[in-house]
């Protein structure tokens, strides 16, 4: 028994009988200046008891081996007692005024020990201590960075020894910039581009390195195909099944964002990256969060979030989070309304073995933007105001995302485990659309007209994930493996579209989008579907291992291998739209049906390797190589058969340091990814196998000279500087082209050209240190900042009606017209000013687009996919804690 001012206690009884003849006073005391470095936790105890001029009373053993956090500021005795013991499992009770004791909590005495883990590089923890098992978790922490990820090595690895561009925005990030949904939070990731396409901005595409990131895990388990269509020569897309993210970032306790190949892990090595959301999980105390957010145009958004031990002595936990949201846009007409429901509950089985499941459920109705703005005929913008949105009032759009997920953790002795990850996600929507398209004619200002769609989408996403991790004691140093499988299938059955809206023979009504009055344009009726798809989708299971070896201690080898196996299955039905035309038949029933199937399989050889050299214990250099295996079987040769995929290599090198607290990151890498083999158009050769069934294109060789280089470099700086200054800087340089002879004109062009070729991404607070009042105010201030990005192409501005009565651009006559524009390089600017009204209720303002910069977020055609950024807008967000 110890206490906090060095004074021998007088032994157990003399200690009990303290306890039990005293009353706790003093949770209410006066704030009170503390500073605590990272230590040992009992000697932060004595500093922290000196400091707050109470007597601390506990067992010398409860605080054997753990470490305390940084600590500093004003605070009162409760909070200061509780950030210290954070993440210990221990817990306070005041018995006089002047007198703590500590002891275990009630969920600590029975929550399960986690098995010895070892994150290297990292003395002190800034992850996983607030009560969670999950040792990535970076709630409580407060920080921009953490000590450990998982994304690129399946189990609980430093940013240091992590040989690849890694990056992560934490909780304590999320609530700092506001990022309450999946497009904010990678808008603000390091190294990531967003276009917005004709879907609009509730479903963009993000880039890195000038490829499309089309991969998501979540609690790093098998992939989630969120591909859709990509410009990139060869790109298949697979827009009918994947999963639409707008996902709500109340559920996650953090985001992993790997740039570059990964193809162990993750099946088909795609380049652009991969992205792995974290989920919340329950913690080993009680805990309410509750949050209240008013924004610019009529945002308003409420969320509640619980954890408690449940019972069975804390063997049973749980959590919910609860939102609601409403808002419009600062565009015209377009709104949307979410509401939100998580809960997990995990329980300790036995001593080593733990599971978890739970689920989400999230409903939208929304009255969407679609296509964004044209312009004039030769690229010119029109100068629209921001607020234009070419919308109708009849447009929506209605989704709902159901998740049901369970997670099984078993410890396997003291150095292995095993993991088992299974989740299913079922996404349904229907939308009934009017759009506008046409570039401007800049005598006549005519040439958009109205459209109007309507469809049913649907996505089935089951998957699963099997590890073994752990190490074995050879050559005098521990050697690691992770070996598993895992498995995944997509189906879209349900995707359906209907015919014509306007009705067959109608023109499409012309829109003066200079004088744009949407109430004139009336509601078409609905019409019967003429094709459905009741299967549409893919299956890949596959093995990976990876070893990382150590002979000489500053030298560690990674050897990594894996095997793929890809099914794709469809059947595409055509369906009887009008009596008239099925004679025996109804409207809805099948007149054609086409099924079709194929399979491949890859062994990723030569093994993806990387070296990893300990510089210094706080510097580390390191090279790696990733293979690139790409799908693109929805092209086919004119045999009928599916084309071979794209292939590739991803070499990467750099430096990584971190000081050995661990609150600090940094990293510098160069890179240079090549693909080839790509899907290329043949002309003159006509099919001699089965004809295409409308879910695939013909005909395509790989044969053809062209090859996609991506090389640049990433920097990146994130977590504290200094007591209460965090930040989280991100700057990328990349340069991608096309190459070869079969390119034509686009040799030398950029992948994608309207992303940038330097990226800043910066956001810094800082908490003050200073007086009673002082230390309560927190400030930010960040920016996005990119180069220019430019958009060429043709626009047919001329139709007329062939022979077989089909209508084509009159290209004889001058129908088709070239442009071309370019959005100048630009930053937008954000700040923050926080205050922490008491030590459970906090105050934030958020300002975006701080100097109301007007530019495009995303430029396109000439003829629609033009999208302002957003003004500027503030959101007052208040925020409890119990």
């Amino acid at each position: 028994m110890f206490t906090g001012n060095l004074h021998a206690a007088r032994g157990s009884r003399l200690a009990g009988l303290l306890l039990a003849i005293t009353l706790p006073l003093s949770a209410m005391a006066a704030p009170v200046s503390v500073k605590v470095d990272p230590q040992p936790l009992g000697t932060a105890l004595n500093v922290l008891a000196e400091q707050l001029g109470l007597q601390l009373v506990y067992d010398g053993a409860l605080v054997a081996n753990l470490k305390a956090p940084a600590l500093s500021g004003k605070m009162e005795p409760a909070e200061a007692l509780q950030r210290i013991l954070t993440g210990s499992g221990l817990t306070y009770r005041f018995t006089s005024a002047s007198a703590v004791t500590l002891e275990k909590s009630t969920a600590e005495r029975s929550t399960r020990k986690l098995g010895p883990v070892r994150v290297e590089g990292v003395n002190t923890p800034v992850a996983g201590i607030n009560g969670s098992t999950d040792l990535t978790a970076t709630e409580g922490t407060g920080s921009y960075t953490s000590s450990a990820l998982a994304i690129a090595s399946k189990t609980p690895q430093s940013i240091k020894d992590t040989p690849q561009s890694v990056s992560v925005i934490t909780q304590q990030q999320m609530q700092d910039q506001n990022l309450t949904d999946f497009t904010s939070m990678m808008n603000r990731a390091p190294g990531v581009s967003m276009i917005v396409g004709g879907n609009g901005p509730g479903e963009p595409t993000f880039y890195s390195r000038g490829f499309a990131i089309q991969r998501l895990l979540i609690d790093g388990g098998a992939p989630i195909d969120i591909g859709g269509a990509s410009p990139d020569i060869g790109s298949a897309t697979s827009e009918a099944y994947r999963l639409i993210p707008q996902i709500d970032m109340a559920l996650y306790d953090h985001v992993e964002i790997l740039r570059g190949a990964d193809g162990l892990f993750n099946g088909y090595g795609d380049p652009g990256g991969v992205i792995n959301l974290t989920r919340k999980r329950p913690l080993n105390h009680s805990q309410v969060i509750v949050e209240g957010l008013i924004g610019s145009w009529s945002n308003y958004r409420t969320m509640i979030d619980v954890s408690a031990p449940l019972g069975f002595d804390g063997k049973l936990r749980g959590r919910g989070v609860l939102v609601w949201q409403d808002q419009d846009y600062f565009y015209d007409l377009a709104n949307s309304n979410k509401t939100l429901a998580y809960g997990v509950l995990e329980t300790d089985i036995t001593e080593s073995t733990t599971l978890s499941a739970g689920f989400s459920i999230t409903r939208q109705h929304s009255l969407p933007a679609r296509n964004g703005l044209p312009r004039y005929q030769n690229g010119e913008d029109l100068g629209l105001a921001r607020s234009t949105c070419l919308c109708f009032s009849w447009s929506r759009e209605d989704m709902d995302t159901t998740e049901v997920f369970a997670r099984l953790e078993q410890d396997l002795g003291e150095h292995w485990s095993l993991k088992l990850n299974l989740t299913d996600i079922d996404q349904q929507r229907s939308f009934k659309l009017g759009t506008v398209a046409g570039p401007v004619n800049p005598v006549t200002l005519a040439g958009p007209t109205m459209s109007a769609a309507m469809g049913d989408r649907a996505s089935a996403q089951q998957s699963a994930d099997l590890t073994l991790d752990g190490s074995v004691e050879l050559f005098g140093h521990r050697q690691q493996l992770v070996a598993g499988m895992n498995y995944a299938k997509v189906d879209g059955g349900g995707y359906q579209n209907y015919a014509d809206v306007l009705g067959n023979n109608v023109a499409s009504p012309a829109v003066n989008v200079l004088d744009f009055h949407p109430e004139s344009y009336l509601e078409p009726g609905s019409v019967p579907a003429f094709q459905r798809y009741p299967e549409y989708g893919t299956e890949q299971w596959g093995a990976y291992s990876n070893l990382r070896l150590t002979f000489w201690r500053p030298l560690h080898i990674n050897l990594g291998l894996r095997y793929s196996h890809y099914e794709a299955q469809g059947t595409n039905q055509t369906l009887c739209r009008a009596a008239a035309n099925c004679p025996g038949r109804n409207v809805g029933d099948v007149t054609r049906s086409t099924s079709i199937g194929y399979s491949t399989h890859n062994m990723s050889w030569p093994p993806g390797w990387s070296l990893s050299y300990d510089i210094t214990d706080t510097l580390t250099a390191y090279g790696s190589y990733t293979d690139i295996y790409n799908e693109q079987s929805t092209y086919m040769d004119p045999s009928g058969s599916a084309i071979d995929p794209v292939t590739g290599s991803n070499f990467e090198g750099g430096l990584k340091w971190a000081p050995r607290d661990g609150r600090l990151n940094a990293s510098l890498s160069i890179y240079r990814l090549k693909q080839e083999d790509f899907a290329w158009k043949l002309t003159g050769h006509p099919l001699t196998g089965t004809a295409p069934d409308g879910m695939h294109q013909c005909c395509y060789t790989t044969e053809a000279d062209v090859t996609s280089l991506s090389q640049g470099a990433d920097l990146e700086v994130s977590g504290e500087l200094l007591p209460g200054w965090q930040l989280s800087a991100g700057y990328t340089y990349n340069k991608n082209e096309y190459k070869g002879r079969d390119v034509g004109t686009r040799a030398g062009q950029p992948l994608v050209s309207r992303l940038p070729r330097q990226l800043l991404k910066l956001w810094s607070s800082y908490q003050f240190q200073g007086g009673e009042w002082l230390q309560r105010l927190s400030l930010g201030l960040g920016v996005n900042a990119q180069t220019e990005g430019f958009y060429a192409g043709t626009v047919c501005v001329l139709y007329r009606t062939n022979a077989a009565g089909n209508v084509v651009c009159d290209t004889a006559n001058g129908g088709q017209l070239p442009y071309s524009f370019t959005q100048g390089g630009y930053a937008v600017f954000a700040a923050r000013a926080a205050y922490r009204i008491d030590s459970r209720w906090s105050a934030a303002l958020n300002v975006d687009n701080l100097t109301d910069r007007t530019y495009y977020q995303t430029i396109g055609r000439s003829d629609a996919g033009n999208w302002y950024g957003e003004p500027r807008s503030f959101t007052l967000t208040l925020r409890g804690s119990f």
